[in-house]
């Protein structure tokens, strides 16, 4: 039987480590997408894998399987190429799409918006629905939905180099704020993105994550996942839930990123007006 936890924090693994420098938010087409030159990265085509709900490429209508060939007539040789152009973007430019699906070539126009804008769009003022999920401790299924008061739940990939330091921060911020104000709850979930695997799969896994990482951790499979998060292997995308279980803010944020200072503090300060309403 489901039980009720007062912190939710979910934690996703991938391959791709952190950069500083950039952006936690830029101009996102919302593609997963692959190299598909025999298997060895960077040699091209990029094609698209994936599709982000409520991204601009699915208002586009692109597929999986579309072979990306030129962005505003600049050609695309691979993915990495895609991601600098599209990362050059201001959030908000419309740009053309050149593809090829199967033996057709076709030209779509779409919007660039930002992770934060998906995420804001998808999810703040929805409640959060049930979210069965594996406590790492113990092996108890929880529901991470039945969250009684306000909660930052977190979601990043378990192999995220750094995204595991970043939910510890904000996890002591926590607890040194619930010394002197009404308590927020933070904890972590995680799933195995790259395999796919279910979250009993990956719970041995993650036994030896929790033993460092400053906050409870669950296990939750790939697709309980992507309702909540981008496919991303480089972020923590934060969402705080007050005491009805209703999404209030969403942060995706790169451990390390130019920027990342300043969105937890957004974070920090969304989370203390969430719990104020909550309480009164």
């Amino acid at each position: 039987m489901l039980r009720s936890t007062a912190l939710a924090l979910a934690v996703l693994c991938a391959a791709v480590p952190a950069s500083a420098n950039k952006p936690s938010n830029p101009a996102f087409l919302g593609i997963g997408m692959n190299d598909l030159g025999g298997g060895v990265r960077g040699v091209g085509p990029c094609t698209i894998v994936s599709i982000e709900v409520g991204s601009g490429a699915e208002a586009a209508m692109l597929q999986p399987g579309d072979v990306l060939e030129r962005v505003d007539a600049r050609p695309i040789p691979n993915c990495t190429a895609l991601t600098e152009v599209i990362t050059s973007k201001t959030p908000g430019t419309v740009i053309q799409v050149e593809v090829r699906r199967r033996a057709q070539s076709l030209k779509v126009k779409a919007e660039l918006l930002t992770r934060d804008e998906i995420l804001r769009r998808r999810l703040v003022g929805q409640p959060l629905p049930a979210v069965e999920a594996l406590r790492v401790e113990d092996g108890e299924l929880v529901d991470l939905g039945a969250v009684k008061r306000t909660t930052i739940i977190g979601w990043y990939p378990m192999s995220c180099a750094g995204c595991d330091t970043l939910v510890s921060a904000v996890a002591r911020w926590g607890r040194e704020r619930a010394a002197r104000r009404a308590p927020v709850g933070v904890v972590a979930a995680v799933a195995d993105v790259s395999l796919h695997r279910s979250a009993t799969e990956s719970l041995e896994q993650l036994r030896l994550v929790q033993r460092s990482l400053d906050a409870p951790l669950f296990a939750v499979d790939f697709e309980t996942y992507s309702k909540f998060a981008m496919r991303d292997h480089d972020r923590v995308h934060f969402v705080v839930i007050d005491s009805r279980g209703v999404v209030q803010h969403v942060a995706p944020i790169m451990p390390d990123a130019e920027d990342s200072a300043a969105l937890l503090d957004e974070l920090y300060a969304a989370a203390e007006q969430t719990a104020r309403r909550s309480s009164r």
